[in-house]
């Protein structure tokens, strides 16, 4: 069992590792940049039946009894944020990375709960069937006071 559980927490990291590979060699506009930061998404969560991980794009519930894998959904693909720049010309190097976003799990009231950048998706469980999708407000940067 603990072999298990070491596993469940290593995956997410690999996956976090793979992706960002991904994007450094893909990452010539920024769409591509955006597949690179939903594969770099991780979690794990748990209710009394169910272990819901999230890593590599995938929300995957495993059955706590035995550990054999139950459902898997890919997550929604949030595409590229409000005010994106515009592809630019290929000037030979590499555009930074996106800034790591905000990202977890919380399974609970017969809901699975996913934060996954801006948005929260909740999921009906144990079946994994997208219900609800909310674009949180994005935030105010705090107001300085100037002399």
């Amino acid at each position: 069992m603990r072999k298990i559980l070491v596993l469940f927490v290593l995956c997410p990291a690999l996956f976090w590792f793979a992706a960002a590979a991904c994007g450094q060699q893909t990452c010539d506009n920024t769409a591509g940049a955006f597949v690179a930061v939903k594969f770099s998404i991780t979690g794990i969560s748990g209710d009394q039946q169910y272990l819901y991980v999230m890593a590599g794009g995938k929300i995957l519930a495993y059955r706590l009894t035995d550990m054999t894998l139950v459902h898997s959904v890919d997550l929604p693909d949030p595409g590229p944020p409000k005010g994106a720049p515009a592809k630019q010309p290929d000037s030979g190097k590499l555009p930074p990375p996106p800034p790591p976003l905000p990202h977890g799990l919380w399974a609970g009231n017969g809901a699975l709960y996913v934060l996954a950048g801006p948005f929260v998706y909740t999921y009906s469980v144990p079946d994994l069937t997208l219900q609800h999708t909310l674009q949180l407000p994005k935030p105010e940067l705090p107001q300085t006071a100037g002399k």
